[in-house]
Order: structure tokens, then C-alpha cells, then sequence
């Protein structure tokens, strides 16, 4: 992983064999007050990527294991913060080579080719919090 940045934006390279989430929250782990709250973007390619559904019956992510080479068309999400750790949440886009879509909440994935991530800065500091549903942490905004 390589990243370069400036007051508006972060670049990030994540490199062949590495993981999506692991190398993202490696990236923001000391950066809380460098990066208060963002949202990403993101292309590249997968050899293998695990996503996710929500099921509102069961409250809880059900997952699938895409493993094959595919195209990143579209990684977004956005950066937040639960008791000073980093969380990403993102959703990805897979494009398989028959040229089929597949895609879901991002658990994470192996990198093929590249990937590259934008991470657009925010300055609203945003936290999550337990919410409604068992398991998830829900944006919960400071007061001003």
C-alpha cells in the first residue's frame, strides 16, 4: 500500500495480495484527527472478495465468497470513528469476466491487480453508536 495526499483528499494504493478493509484501516488507524470523517470511492481488481447482506429477519450480515478474478466497477463507503478506531463501511461492485454485476456490503477482499481508493475528507466528525438493529453501528452525529 502506497498513499499520497493533500487538505481535500487521500490516495491510496492498495498493491497485489492485500486485503481492502485491513489495508484501509491500517491507513486511518492514527489519522482520527487528520481525517474526522470521509467518504471513498474506489476501482481496481479482486482474486477473491467476500460480501455481504443484511437480513432484517435474522439481523445479521449473511456473506458469499466471490472467488475469482473480477473488476472493482465501484467501491464506496465512507470513514467514521467508534471509540477512537477507525470503521469503514463500504459497499462493493464486482464485474465478473462473463460480464455479470454482483456486489454487496464489503467484508473485504484479496487485491489481483490494483486498487484505488479516494477518500474525499469531510470535516464533520462523525462517530457510530449502537443502533436499532443487533450488531450494527449507525452514524451518530456531534452536537455542535
Amino acid at each position: 500500500m502506497e498513499a499520497r495526499h493533500d487538505d481535500f483528499i487521500h490516495i491510496i494504493r492498495i498493491d497485489p495480495g492485500e486485503k481492502i478493509m485491513e489495508s484501509l484501516l491500517a491507513y486511518h488507524a492514527d489519522k482520527e484527527t487528520v481525517i474526522p470523517s470521509g467518504f471513498l470511492t474506489g476501482i481496481g481488481a479482486t482474486s477473491c472478495c467476500e460480501i455481504g447482506w443484511f437480513d432484517l429477519t435474522d439481523q445479521e450480515y449473511k456473506t458469499h465468497l466471490v472467488e475469482e478474478n473480477c473488476e472493482i466497477t465501484s467501491l464506496v463507503g465512507n470513514v467514521s470513528w467508534v471509540e477512537g478506531k477507525p470503521i469503514v463501511h463500504a459497499h462493493i461492485t464486482l464485474g465478473r469476466k462473463d460480464y455479470s454485476i454482483v456486489g454487496g456490503h464489503l467484508v473485504d477482499g484479496t487485491i489481483s491487480v490494483t486498487c484505488e481508493v479516494y477518500i474525499h475528507l469531510a470535516h464533520t466528525v462523525i462517530t457510530r453508536k449502537p443502533g436499532i438493529y443487533k450488531g450494527l453501528k449507525l452514524i451518530e452525529f456531534q452536537s455542535e
